[in-house]
């Protein structure tokens, strides 16, 4: 009998005890707490948002609702964002026309994002060993913390929709399951292009463990508990899961372009069409950015802290 080969998992290790079922009640009613404060803040405040994005998803929405997704970049409309929120706002506007306009229909996605972020952290930190009392504090900070209040529920912002997708590929790289990882942090890329951080470290661990399989796997693999896997996840090791993790990132973007009628240099043409359009430092983050001062013809020093301008990159 042979074992298995150097640094990687033993398919019949059994994975170590993670008793979720005495935890799940008390999480559900957090999630439940945060989503209902959420959706009480958004009532409370109709209409709140960063006006120019509000005003763009939904007239988005309404546009893919209507007229469908072939050939939408090409209607002459501004347009700044690549196809995988595209989607999104699709649902969001066959939802608005039945309910007889979209509305504050547009932040239900990013606040059901908050908490399906803040699901993830509890059971990814159950999953890599944390005890349940970490689980839960995780948890608690996401649901709790003011600054989701703010860029989801009032600002309507879409950043929690991609991170969800992120982290679902995260866990997939850890569980050794790149091409699923690939996948995903594809996805997480084309809602948007800053997610596409991910995307590199999914290329070196895949890299390190098809060419240097020993410790590539996790500290003696015991921090992660088996996944299910197919058979052919199982035994496909070596170069060719490199070339299978890539391809499975490439066909991800490639078919989730397509229905747009964008091939893959017209996806990057989009990118990089968006990108350019905002030479800035910064776009109302308030970040170390925001205390640059940009010294005006008139002696008027701007910064976006100072009176909220957009400095010049």
């Amino acid at each position: 009998m042979t074992g298995p080969a150097i640094g990687e998992p033993d398919p019949g290790r059994e994975a170590p005890s993670r008793t979720w079922s005495g935890d799940t009640g008390g999480i559900l009613v957090l999630l439940a707490l945060g989503l209902t404060f959420r959706l009480i803040i958004a009532y409370l405040l109709p209409g709140s948002g960063f006006k120019n994005d509000i005003q763009a998803f939904q007239f988005w929405a309404n546009e893919l609702a209507d007229h469908g997704l072939a050939g939408f970049y090409g209607r002459g409309f501004f347009i700044d964002y690549s196809p995988g929120y595209l989607y999104v706002l699709w649902v969001v506007g066959v939802i608005g026309n039945a309910f007889h306009g979209i509305g504050d229909l547009i932040k239900i996605p990013p606040i059901l994002a908050d908490v399906a972020l803040g699901y993830l952290v509890w059971s990814m930190t159950l999953e890599l060993g944390g005890s349940r009392r970490a689980a839960r504090l995780g948890a608690l900070i996401v649901v709790l913390n003011p600054i989701t209040w703010f860029d989801s529920t009032i600002w309507g912002q879409v950043d929690s929709v991609g991170v969800v997708v992120l982290l679902f590929a995260m866990r997939e790289l850890w569980r050794d399951r790149p091409e699923r990882a690939a996948a995903l942090a594809a996805l997480a890329a084309i809602i948007k292009p800053q997610l596409g951080i991910f995307i590199p470290i999914v290329a070196v661990v895949v890299i390190r463990r098809a060419f240097w399989p020993k410790g590539g796997f996790g500290v003696g693999d015991e921090a992660t508990p088996a996944a299910p896997m197919t058979a052919w996840e199982r035994g496909t090791r070596g170069p060719l899961r490199v070339a299978t993790t890539a391809l499975a990132g490439l066909l991800t973007l490639v078919v989730l372009s397509a229905p747009f009628g964008l091939s893959l240099p017209g996806l990057v043409a989009q990118v990089v069409k968006a990108a350019a359009g905002y030479p800035y430092l910064t776009v109302n983050a308030f970040n170390p950015w925001a205390l640059v001062i940009q010294e005006q013809a008139d002696g008027r020093q701007d910064s976006l802290a100072n009176d909220r301008a957009w400095i010049c990159d």
